[in-house]
């Protein structure tokens, strides 16, 4: 499934306080996302999404985890399974852009995918 792992100091209380719903239309293909969860720690988030790519809809959630490590990981819900579609790919880099962008310091460590960098970064993504 696809992922990222950004390594640096990236603040998840932050990022779900500023958090502004995602609503992206290409004709009739829609990527969404639009509730967020946090747990009482402040070390994982979930993303409710949905994408919908050629009349089929792909629900999903997007889990977002801090690790002891100096790590977060972004990665679809193993309880949800949708297709790895171009828009649930797009979605996940798009999180991960978000968090580097707003996190000065944090970089892609791993991932499956290819993670934009935010104006003015070096390219860090695989």
């Amino acid at each position: 499934m696809p992922h990222i792992v950004i390594q640096g100091p990236v603040d998840l209380e932050a990022y779900a306080r500023e958090f502004e719903p995602i609503l992206l239309r290409t004709g009739a293909d829609v990527i969404r996302a639009d509730t967020l969860y946090r747990d009482r720690s402040g070390r994982a988030l979930l993303l409710e999404a949905l994408v919908v790519e050629a009349g089929r809809k792909l629900p999903f959630y997007l889990k977002i985890t801090s690790h002891d490590r100096g790590s977060v990981t972004i990665r679809i819900d193993p309880l949800t399974h949708p297709e790895r579609s171009d828009g649930v790919r797009s979605l996940v880099a798009r999180i991960g852009r978000d968090l580097i962008a707003r996190n000065p310091g944090a970089r892609v460590l791993n991932s499956d995918l290819l993670v934009p960098c935010a104006a003015g970064q070096k390219g860090d993504s695989e």
